[in-house]
């Protein structure tokens, strides 16, 4: 049944002049790691999954990083609604971060079903609807190949009431991105772009005493100026430009043997959607994670082993569960050791 009002809702995107929803899958988010501190991870971006959070990120988050991610969209681990994917990877040359992603969202075996749309009342409809039983199916396939370039900018502020001044990172980024999509037998192609600016500091040089932590303060526009989507029925669709910020506060815990995160993140299209996170680190080893994505909770969890990176996240939702995992092989740290 599930799929079935999914099939009315792929083909009215397809077919209508309806832009709200155009592309809506560029809105899930990417990785384990952030979905399991809600989302709130647009002030942090510093793995595999930076580029989709903030462009900016992918400056900091290291070279040589092959990151890859599959996704359960609601329902069981064996049989979801929807199978997300990821598959992206970060190289750093001389201070400037490249990275080339893939992202996939794809939906099998959705039931074509007749036109029901003259039979007069709404009650006979929905029978009708629920007792079909065909045999056509169709797919819905939706690609985003992204590239990203990214520099950090390092130098020093005084902040003016202060005799000294405060070393400062400004990393900045642009993503352009291709979006392909297929419904059934329609297909449609898109061409947009990010920017995105981040601005870090550590609170031991700005208050000039010891572990009192890290800041982040973040700022993203996503499909800059709109990206318009055009299928092959001659509809056009226009995905809406969207503001995202976030901030996001780093605290060493001696007694804890670790670090901790709390992190806040916003984004403002055509509705406000606002994310909340934390993360512990037990010596960069051992992660556990809790967050708010809009109204879902999300929990997760993560392990760091030399150049492996293996993490797992959980949100509840009324569609049915989200289960994801996500990694990342650090490739410069496996040609060190050889």
């Amino acid at each position: 049944m599930r799929k079935i009002v999914l099939a009315l809702l792929v083909f009215s995107f397809a077919y209508s002049d309806n832009s709200k929803y155009a592309s809506e899958f560029l809105r899930i988010p990417i990785g384990a790691r952030s979905l399991g501190m809600g989302g709130a991870f647009i002030a942090i971006a510093n793995d595999g999954s930076s580029f989709y959070y903030n462009p900016a990120g992918v400056a900091i988050s290291g070279s040589g990083i092959l990151s890859f991610m599959y996704s359960s969209q609601f329902g069981g681990i064996t049989d979801p609604l929807a199978s997300f994917f990821h598959l992206g990877y970060i190289q750093n040359i001389q201070g400037l971060g490249l990275a080339v992603n893939w992202v996939r969202l794809s939906v099998d075996n959705i039931p074509l079903t007749p036109d029901f749309t003259k039979i007069e009342t709404p009650i006979d409809r929905e029978k009708l609807v629920k007792s079909y039983a065909g045999e056509t199916f169709f797919s819905d396939i939706e690609d985003a190949f992204y590239f990203s370039f990214s520099r950090e900018f390092k130098f020093d502020v005084n902040f003016g009431w202060s005799r000294y001044k405060v070393p400062v990172s400004l990393p900045i980024g642009i993503n352009f991105k291709l979006i392909n999509q297929r419904i059934g037998g329609e297909k449609a192609t898109g061409f947009g772009f990010d920017i995105g600016f981040m601005f870090r500091f550590s609170m031991d040089d700005f208050l000039q005493k010891e572990r009192t932590g890290d800041v982040s303060i973040s700022l993203a526009l996503k499909d800059v100026g709109k990206t318009k989507i055009s299928w092959s029925t001659r509809r056009e669709h226009v995905v809406s430009s969207t503001i995202m910020f976030g901030i996001a506060y780093t605290l060493p815990i001696n007694f804890l043997d670790g670090k901790v995160t709390v992190a806040y993140s916003s984004q403002n299209s055509y509705l406000t959607d606002k994310m909340y996170g934390i993360e512990y680190g037990y010596k960069d080893l051992v992660f556990v994670r809790l967050g708010k994505n809009i109204e879902n909770f999300t929990i997760g969890a993560g392990i760091k082993i030399d150049f492996l990176i293996v993490d797992y996240a959980f949100l509840s939702h009324d569609l049915g569960a989200v289960h994801r995992v996500s990694g990342s092989l650090i490739i410069d740290k496996i040609f060190k050791k050889k």
